[in-house]
């Protein structure tokens, strides 16, 4: 009793001789019609394209996109930036080094010689009692040369 009964690609079963149409596991539609593929959910992909912007990494969790700043920058996605582009973004004391704040002073002075950062850049001067370049080398202030100490008899009188 199946023959012309069932729809392209579906299968017939009779049951007390009753045909009966289905569709095959992994095939859907109509079986009196015709039985197709079944289509695949389409596949999501939160992070593609990338909803975070600029200097933002994004993580898939629990199918949603997760957004975070890339390692060395600050802010919030989608206004991630560096910490600093130009010496006012930092404070007084700090300057602008490969977009990070940082203590100008590390290696800029001399051996002995003292830093201290103003409005953003190292000055670097000897301590009280030392003299010298700065940037280079800061020593001891030698003592005035003493004369020789005199006889108050000599020449005598």
């Amino acid at each position: 009793p199946c023959p012309g009964t069932c729809g392209q690609g579906a299968q017939c079963d009779v049951i007390n001789h009753i045909p009966i149409c289905s569709c095959p596991q992994g095939m859907s539609g109509n079986p009196f019609v015709q039985c197709q593929p079944m289509q695949a959910p389409p596949l999501t992909q939160p992070c593609n394209p990338s909803p975070c912007g600029p200097f933002s990494q994004c993580r898939e969790v629990n199918g949603q996109a997760v957004c975070s700043c890339v390692p060395g920058y600050i802010g919030s996605p989608p206004a991630c930036r560096p910490e600093c582009v130009v010496n006012s973004d930092c404070n007084l004391n700090q300057a602008c080094s490969n977009q990070k704040c940082r203590d100008p002073c590390p290696g800029t002075c001399g051996v002995g010689a003292r830093c201290q950062v103003i409005n953003h850049n190292p000055i670097c001067s000897c301590p009280n009692g030392f003299t010298g370049d700065p940037f280079v080398r800061c020593q001891p202030i030698p003592p005035p040369p003493q004369d020789p100490p005199t006889n108050p008899c000599q020449p005598s009188p």
